[in-house]
């Protein structure tokens, strides 16, 4: 089926774009089934219209009636077991969305030890769906990323993601992550809220409702909000990163030292609609994957205007960026889509550029993002317990959907370059 070749064994991250629809992995995984099934239900009309019309005109009934049986055994093979696969992940994906949305209610547990706090202006930019491989400041031999690769600033290169898609991945970025229980009361928001900062929250994902997805359920603790779309994906799609910049330049400008969540559509698929008026500037020979180097290209000089706006502003300053996830990128008839099979589908960049920073480095090491949590508090100034410190480090484990696994087994992709 081509579902299965393109993502593989249906997953919860599969089951959760499809209730939340205001992502387009949901388009994504309908579109690639909804071939396959068609298929499936046309051979089988075929088949049944082919003994109909033979039924009378041949006595020997009962090879019939065994093609009838043959054929409703072979029902049961794929389908039966993909819509049993795919109940089980819906009730799980159901199950988790309700959870976090029950956790709204659930206090946190941060404890604030100390708290040092500098800067004035704090700005989280939680990109999607970047491969880390695809930026030039990571190496990518095709110029992405011409203003990072030259600016000042703290790059990893060597970050994965928790998950491989939104639904999953966010909330063990954000939160220090309960798995048992599903919480994230524990997220970044609510310490940031509690250490004294002001919080803002600026979307430009689309939003059905106040808690449709994990990355609303942890908005919600944010003291102010702003959403670009309060619609659905489609009213999402043809929305443009840049518009979120009037607001972040406004929000800089008043007097309280506060954190900036700005959550970007990015390069989610499909690419070409992320790219609004921004030119198409690399030519491969495959559209969509220059419309998803373009669309890092724009990311670039989203960035570089976003840090323009804070010294402008004058006062001290931190960015953070990271994605979500990476993607699957290659030459098939669907070159950028999600996945979970591979390393580049958790390969995704993280840095930290501040008013302090003096030259440009590169920090090796392997972390998983489900530490931003750390990171982020010691860079800012503040130090917190909560009763779950001590959990084993995930630095090289990953969650695919359905198990967690070593990311050091999983293969690489070819790396595509023109």
């Amino acid at each position: 089926m081509p579902a299965g070749h393109a993502y593989g064994k249906i997953n919860i991250g599969h089951a959760a774009s499809l209730l939340q629809t205001n992502t387009p992995e949901a388009m994504e995984f309908i579109k690639l089934n909804f071939i396959g099934f068609i298929l499936c239900f046309l051979a089988i009309i075929f088949l049944l219209v082919y003994i109909i019309k033979s039924w009378n005109s041949n006595p020997k009934k009962s090879q019939y009636l065994f093609l009838i049986a043959f054929i409703l055994l072979n029902v049961n093979s794929y389908p039966k077991r993909f819509a049993i696969a795919a109940y089980m992940r819906f009730t799980e994906a159901k199950t988790e969305v309700e959870i976090l949305k029950n956790g709204i209610s659930i206090k946190d547990q941060f404890t604030i030890l100390k708290k040092d706090i500098q800067y004035e202006n704090i700005l989280v930019i939680i990109g999607e769906s970047v491969t880390r491989e695809y930026m030039s400041v990571y190496g990518y031999p095709l110029n992405t990323t011409p203003w990072l690769k030259n600016a000042n600033g703290d790059f990893y290169t060597n970050a994965i993601s928790p998950a491989p898609n939104t639904f999953l991945s966010l909330p063990r970025t954000l939160a220090k992550f309960d798995e048992n229980k599903k919480e994230a009361a524990n997220n970044i928001v609510n310490l940031s809220n509690k250490a004294g900062l002001d919080t803002y929250w600026v979307s430009n994902q689309g939003r059905i409702g106040e808690f449709d997805t994990p990355a609303t359920i942890i908005a919600y603790h944010a003291k102010h909000k702003f959403f670009l779309n309060n619609g659905d994906y489609e009213s999402a799609k043809n929305s443009d990163d840049f518009q979120m910049l009037p607001y972040i330049n406004n929000i800089i400008r008043s007097k309280e030292k506060k954190v900036i969540f700005a959550h970007m559509i990015g390069s989610h698929p499909n690419p070409c609609d992320r790219l609004q008026s921004y030119p198409l500037n690399f030519n491969t020979g495959n559209k969509i994957i220059d419309c998803y180097l373009s669309s890092i290209q724009k990311l670039d000089s989203f960035i570089k205007k976003a840090t323009e706006m804070l010294e402008q502003n004058g006062k001290p300053y931190v960015i953070f960026y990271f994605s979500d996830h990476g993607l699957t990128i290659d030459n098939s008839s669907n070159p950028v889509r999600h996945g979970n099979a591979y390393r580049e589908n958790y390969d995704i960049p993280f840095f930290i550029i501040d008013n302090k920073s003096q030259k440009h480095r590169l920090i090796n090491g392997q972390f998983s993002n489900s530490a931003f949590l750390s990171k982020f508090s010691e860079r800012i100034g503040i130090e917190y317990k909560t009763p779950s410190d001590g959990m084993r480090s995930l630095d090289n484990v990953v969650y695919n959907g359905s198990a967690f696994i070593d990311y050091k087994t999983l293969p690489n992709l070819k790396i595509i370059d023109g």
